[in-house]
């Protein structure tokens, strides 16, 4: 088959996929995956990375066998309903593309866990400097500057119903789509708790936003009451309370709304954020910079605080090293289950002939270094 002829036969393919996810995931998230899919297979084209074409086959032709009753060779335990463990290239592949739509996925460091709890020791003392002495005399030190930060394992789940004839007709493409389905919605959740865990109910990390964090506050000067009045000299404390140490690989943090708000900013009819160093701030794989600030890149996430919910006292933005501010840990692979007579939102399984999915993986998230990011909030008045 020529390249030409694979091409439309994949975007055939892909329409008719994402036509049946907007009746099930909705238009929204059926969108987001699209996007995933596209800039993973963009990824693995221009950095030879991914999995085979056979091992996604297999993994496609197991969600089959799970959703028909039928033992597969990945069953985790005995129970002939149970689920299966996915196995290791395939979860890897998982977490692979989540870096590719994610901003924890990608930036934040990982760390593997052996139980459900794991503590990392930090550094929470001045800048370590050290200190000359004589012969015969001590050497002087600073107490306390060794703390702790605990990453504790909790279960995420999410769960997504398939069409029984789209399993069925089990292929490479379709299991492009169910894979980054899962990434998708395993990055999107590790960039919430990230930013936002313990303002939002069901959280049981504490993210960045949080009033909790210990990350740098740097609350607007009076008047700034929106989203939209964050001014260059606003945005130049930001970075100067930053440690010079953790600069860089710093980087703005907003949602896409507020960015836009940003970006026509004028003054006299000059644009306050120029972009003329934007294309030295592309990365290599993953979600591009959608402006830069003094230099910074800015990205753009849906978990921060849209434009329209701008409110006095409210954080809403971050400047950040994220591989120094948040660490991931993760217990164990990836785990699927499925059920054909649930009712899922709504939904009967059996009467809709359709199977749903739950995907559940143990990870945790902390913050090992708060100071290095920094939050922006409105003024009170």
């Amino acid at each position: 088959m020529d390249d030409k002829l694979k091409t439309e036969l994949f975007a055939h393919v892909d329409e008719s996929i994402q036509k049946g996810l907007n009746d099930i995931v909705g238009p929204e998230v059926s969108a987001r995956v699209a996007e995933a899919v596209k800039s993973y297979r963009v990824d693995t084209a221009l950095n030879g990375a991914g999995i085979d074409s056979e091992t996604k086959l297999a993994f496609a032709s197991a969600l089959k066998s799970l959703a028909t009753g039928e033992k597969t060779v990945f069953l985790s335990s005995s129970d002939q309903t149970g689920g299966y463990l996915v196995p290791t290239e395939v979860s890897a592949e998982i977490m692979r593309i989540s870096a590719t739509t994610g901003i924890v996925a990608r930036d934040a460091r990982f760390f593997p866990m052996g139980t459900d709890e794991l503590e990392l020791p930090i550094y929470t003392g001045a800048s370590m400097q050290g200190s000359f002495f004589g012969q015969d005399q001590e050497v002087g030190g600073t107490q306390n500057d060794i703390g702790v930060a605990r990453l504790q394992a909790k279960y995420w789940a999410t769960i997504f119903r398939v069409s029984n004839v789209l399993l069925a007709d089990s292929n490479v493409n379709v299991a492009d789509w169910i894979l980054a389905l899962i990434a998708e919605g395993l990055a999107f959740r590790m960039d919430r708790e990230a930013f936002t865990g313990g303002t939002f109910a069901g959280s049981p990390f504490i993210g960045l936003l949080s009033p909790t964090s210990g990350a740098t506050l740097q609350t607007m000067a009076t008047g700034a009451v929106g989203f939209g009045a964050l001014s260059l000299p606003e945005a130049s404390d930001a970075i100067g309370a930053l440690d010079t140490s953790v600069l860089g690989d710093a980087a703005w943090y907003m949602h896409r709304t507020v960015w836009a708000k940003l970006r026509s900013r004028s003054t006299s009819g000059v644009f306050e954020y120029g972009q003329s160093n934007l294309a030295s701030q592309k990365r290599q794989n993953g979600i591009q910079p959608s402006g830069e600030i003094m230099g910074y890149p800015v990205f753009t996430t849906d978990v921060l605080p849209a434009f329209s919910t701008s409110a006095v006292s409210t954080r809403f933005a971050v400047f950040a090293n994220i591989k120094q501010a948040v660490a991931v840990g993760e217990r164990g692979g990836i785990e699927i289950a499925q059920s054909q007579d649930a009712t899922i939102n709504g939904r009967n399984l059996f009467a809709a002939n359709q199977t749903a999915f739950r995907v559940s993986k143990r990870f945790a998230i902390t913050l090992p270094l708060p100071a290095a990011a920094v939050v922006v909030r409105t003024a009170a008045s």
